[in-house]
């Protein structure tokens, strides 16, 4: 796809010259366990033009020691990304926090990137 090139929801859309491809790693709902329960496989798919932008870390040293780091992540308009799914940047899997947000300008019609926010927490807990 090229700036201005019509995209997947059939408006126009810009890409960004300096993307990187990411892996988005699918929840997929699979067979229950013996317990009826539902369980879940992971589907690995590639997708180009993303940017990632640091959003902050955070420690938590009260009876634990704990770090949260926080990553925001543009996608291309049109990819399908729920919140159970995670993303692999850079050899790290970020898990996927909440609904992505998308929209589309009411002046141009053109359409932003999904803007996806993940985070990975790492250390112990009591």
């Amino acid at each position: 796809m090229t700036v201005n090139e019509i995209n997947p929801g059939g408006v126009p859309t810009h890409q960004f010259p300096y993307a990187q491809t990411l892996t988005l790693l699918r929840r997929v709902l699979a067979e229950p366990d013996a317990y009826g329960n539902d369980t879940y496989t992971d589907v690995s798919v590639q997708v180009h033009g993303c940017v990632v932008q640091p959003a902050g870390s955070s420690e938590v040293v009260n009876f634990t020691d704990q770090v949260s780091t926080d990553i925001t992540v543009f996608i291309p308009y049109g990819t399908e990304v729920g919140p159970l799914d995670a993303l692999v940047v850079n050899g790290t899997t970020y898990e996927i926090q909440g609904i992505p947000q998308q929209w589309r300008s009411p002046f141009s019609g053109h359409t932003s990137p999904l803007q996806v926010r993940a985070s990975i927490v790492t250390g112990a807990s009591v």
